[in-house]
């Protein structure tokens, strides 16, 4: 008896179960249509374009005082990020650094090819500001005379593989191999009229006509061409005259000596070069290591909080000095990470 009665229940729960699901779907329905009336009653249309919604994302747990770590928000801040990268970007892909200096002259397979330039400016001063040192290598030859050749660079020592970065922003204008020189090599030509020469690279991390950043990777570095070692070779050039880079870069503490650099007749005036001008030898000892090079110059790098009191309290030398020496005044502000010359 008790079995009968418990099937029953059963079954009278089940149809009203049933009863419910089928109340509820026509309720669904009734309300669906009347929306879909009143839309229609309105004029409105139906639209194709997606429907913006607001979202608000909690991907993340809510820490104390209602604090929201969303990765919603560290995606929107990237993103921010990399738009402001590609708007300081200050070369179109179309567009010749320095076109007008080197007289539009653009080839793609020659280190010096302005030998035909002949209005080039003897003094010209070049901004140093945006420079980032291509390789924290030590240097393992320098720029001079070499027995019967000429060595138009410096050797700065690295591992085959070892990332190779642009010193400046620019623009990829040669990508070549000379077996019997420079091997696999880069040239890459600078806003700020130089051009700069990477040689004996194992591999390129860039193409012709790519524009780079100052810090960007561009190569590998390697042992290609006439090499006896794994190295870099790099040079600094102006209108394809080679300069010496101890001249610009106190490759120490991988810094450049100063913001500007200010190019003269006497920049290339090195007994050996095919590129001194005899009248100009006279006026330059040749082969003597600059001041620079040997280590009688010295630099503090400015860091967050730095004054020109302290550094000149630390260095035992007087603000009037500083301000001579790297001609700024006393009210300059120093930014941190840039160097300021001391003595």
């Amino acid at each position: 008896m008790m079995k009968f009665s418990l099937q029953n229940n059963k079954a009278s729960w089940s149809a009203k179960a049933d009863k419910l699901r089928v109340l509820s779907l026509a309720a669904l329905m009734t309300v669906s249509l009347s929306s879909f009336s009143q839309n229609k009653s309105k004029g409105i249309k139906p639209s194709s374009e997606r429907v913006e919604l607001n979202y608000k994302q909690r991907h993340s747990k809510v820490a104390g005082n209602n604090q929201l770590y969303a990765d919603g928000i560290k995606i929107k801040r990237d993103l921010t990020i990399l738009k402001e990268i590609q708007e300081q970007r200050i070369l179109n892909s179309d567009e010749i650094p320095a076109e007008e200096l080197y007289g539009g002259i653009w080839v793609n397979n020659h280190v010096n090819a302005y030998s035909n330039v002949k209005e080039a400016p003897d003094t010209f001063k070049v901004d140093l500001t945006n420079f980032t040192i291509p390789t924290t290598g030590y240097i393992t030859s320098k720029f001079g005379k070499r027995q019967r050749r000429m060595h138009y660079g410096i050797d700065l020592k690295v591992q085959v593989g070892d990332t190779i970065y642009a010193a400046f922003d620019g623009k990829v204008r040669v990508k070549q191999f000379e077996r019997r020189g420079y091997g696999n090599y880069l040239v890459i030509r600078h806003p700020n009229g130089l051009e700069t020469v990477y040689g004996h690279l194992s591999g390129f991390l860039v193409d012709v006509d790519d524009v780079v950043k100052s810090g960007e990777p561009i190569a590998l570095g390697g042992n290609t061409g006439r090499s006896t070692g794994s190295h870099l070779h790099l040079e600094f050039r102006y209108m394809g005259k080679p300069i010496d880079p101890t001249e610009i870069v106190d490759f120490e503490n991988k810094v450049c000596h100063k913001d500007s650099y200010l190019i003269t007749p006497e920049t290339f005036a090195v007994s050996g070069s095919r590129y001194a001008n005899p009248s100009t030898l006279a006026t330059r000892k040749s082969n003597t290591p600059n001041k620079y090079a040997k280590g009688e110059v010295t630099y503090h790098r400015i860091k967050s909080g730095d004054t020109l009191s302290n550094i000149a309290r630390r260095y035992n030398v007087s603000i009037a000095q500083l301000c001579k020496i790297n001609n700024i005044s006393k009210t300059t502000v120093l930014k941190a990470g840039k160097s300021i010359r001391i003595s």
